[in-house]
């Protein structure tokens, strides 16, 4: 988004439920964040933390230094959300609340 340093889509398309719909993104789908280096900069860089919430601390952390621009106010959602269609690892499968600083080694205890 033009001027700004950072932006979130209000809304993605996801295949959670198995069917493909509009999801709300408020506070969510991280990985549909573009951001400027300075902003990334002005945020100390990534959250270093093995909490489970480490992307709504991320997306805090950009909020406090600016609002995001939406570029759904220009077009439709683009991100696609299809973890369920992926057979991949994803974290949210392993933790068990924001505060879970566990699910790293759980994922780890699959890999071994």
């Amino acid at each position: 988004m033009e001027g700004r340093l950072w932006s979130k889509p209000s809304s993605v398309l996801s295949t959670y439920t198995g069917k493909h719909e509009v999801e709300d993104a408020t506070g969510r789908f991280h990985a549909s964040l573009a951001f400027r280096r300075e902003a990334f900069e002005r945020i100390g860089g990534w959250p270093l933390t093995k909490r489970g919430d480490f992307d709504q601390q991320l997306i805090a952390r950009l909020t406090a230094i600016e609002a995001p621009g939406d570029p759904c106010q220009l077009d439709s959602p683009s991100y696609i959300f299809r973890w369920g269609q992926t057979n991949a690892y994803h974290g949210q499968a392993f933790m068990r609340g924001p505060e879970d600083e566990g699910w790293y080694e759980r994922v780890a205890g699959l890999q071994a």
